[in-house]
């Protein structure tokens, strides 16, 4: 019997495998598609260089010539940018002042060979119909097919990291979507874009497109490509009565400094989309099993941080996995710290993007308040820690209560209805 199967070898699931491997723990990595798959590219943040450092992976990216991202650059509709610089948020474990604007293919698939490397058995084309529960209601295996041929696999503990598929949470009825919001993203990757100034051409660029209760990015994949994305309400698209095309640049219109970014630019992908966005899991853990990254849950990624959130969670359940394995107790209530873990960030986080999208100016006056920006660097990144990410959202409720309440002020207008 295999101690441990994960189901899913993206960021999360490869670093799981990691983190077991370089503790001895046996594991076997299935995953459905063959790498390297195609995903939109994604602009790293600070705080995944510390697990990478932690898999020893850190190297390995380095030396794939990634491009490097020194900080992130906001552009509100109205007023002026927030550039903000990596090196002015000084992180403990990350002695570096950049990050990684990835090409989501070829890092991924770097991390397959690294966790290959480290000791875990992959194998891909596995797909994956059915985790297997006792009648104890204790999981132990999976049913699945490969090479056209059916598969049973016996584990001590089934990790669920298939991504939006949420292997488990779907087969058990966990999965709620977000009863507010209900966005979806559009993406491609274009040449001629204008990255700006030359001092920051190469950092992450979010634009704020409140018409559509949404933002973009863009993130160069190298000197040529430019990665180019919109996250929307769905609301919005179904009420302009526009064809998909048409909303993307019509939306990207919606900032007159991405306008002028994107005015020139050529796609040279086709235009892809990402629907079921924002949803939970009911619980995360039970008897012989967990869910990490995006099969746990998936709230609106604002700012690129999916990468960063994937890795953090894989890094919590190895830990709880070393303790059950250790103790031979694989009850949920092992588990239970983990899934403690997950809840309290994802409200957090939850509590940060509603106010995010009801107030956009609130946002970035907290940016621009020095006191504040450290705690809002760490939100961003989806690193929440509850002390100081209670202080954020209770200065942000506030001005959205100040503005709520004035008879006349001049964020009034850029209040969304969206309930708190």
């Amino acid at each position: 019997m295999i101690d441990v199967i994960i189901i899913g070898a993206g960021p999360a699931g490869l670093t799981l495998g990691c983190y077991l491997a370089q503790e001895g723990i046996p594991c076997l990595i299935v995953e459905r598609e063959h790498h390297p798959r195609p995903h939109v590219g994604e602009s790293l943040m600070p705080s995944t260089v510390r697990i990478m450092r932690e898999i020893g992976f850190h190297a390995l990216v380095e030396s794939a010539g990634f491009p490097h991202s020194g900080g992130v650059v906001y552009h509100p509709q109205i007023g002026f940018d927030i550039a903000l610089a990596y090196r002015d948020f000084p992180q403990e474990g990350i002695d570096q002042d950049y990050t990684y604007h990835v090409d989501r293919a070829r890092f991924d698939m770097l991390l397959m060979k690294h966790a290959e490397e480290l000791g875990c058995d992959i194998v891909q084309g596995v797909s994956v119909d059915e985790v297997l529960f006792g009648d104890d209601g204790h999981a132990g295996g999976i049913r699945g097919s490969f090479a056209g041929e059916e598969l049973f696999l016996e584990g001590k503990i089934i990790v669920d990291a298939a991504g939006r598929a949420t292997r488990i949470g779907r087969q058990l009825g966990l999965r709620t979507d977000h009863p507010v919001l209900h966005q979806f993203a559009l993406h491609t990757w274009c040449t001629g874009v204008d990255r700006g100034r030359h001092k920051t051409d190469d950092w992450t660029h979010v634009y704020f497109v409140p018409e559509v209760r949404g933002w973009a990015w863009q993130a160069p994949i190298d000197d040529e490509i430019t990665s180019i994305g919109l996250v929307a309400a769905r609301d919005a698209y179904h009420e302009s009565n526009l064809d998909v095309q048409t909303f993307f640049h019509e939306s990207l219109k919606g900032n007159r400094k991405l306008a002028r970014a994107t005015r020139h630019a050529l796609p040279i992908d086709d235009l892809k989309g990402d629907v079921n966005y924002s949803y939970r899991l009911d619980r995360v853990c039970g008897d012989g099993w967990l869910a990490i990254g995006d099969a746990a849950r998936f709230l609106d990624p604002v700012f690129s941080s999916g990468v960063s959130v994937a890795m953090h969670s894989a890094r919590y359940a190895a830990e709880r996995i070393s303790i059950a394995l250790e103790s031979g107790d694989l009850s949920r209530d092992t588990f239970l710290p983990y899934e403690d873990t997950v809840f309290t960030g994802a409200a957090i986080w939850d509590d940060f993007t509603r106010l995010f999208y009801r107030l956009l100016p609130g946002f970035t006056h907290l940016l621009e308040t020095k006191e504040h920006r450290p705690a809002m660097m760490r939100m961003i990144q989806g690193d929440v820690q509850p002390d100081s990410s209670k202080e954020i959202l209770d200065q942000l409720r506030a001005i959205v209560r100040t503005v709520e309440e004035a008879d006349s002020h001049p964020w009034k207008d850029e209040l969304v209805d969206l309930p708190l």
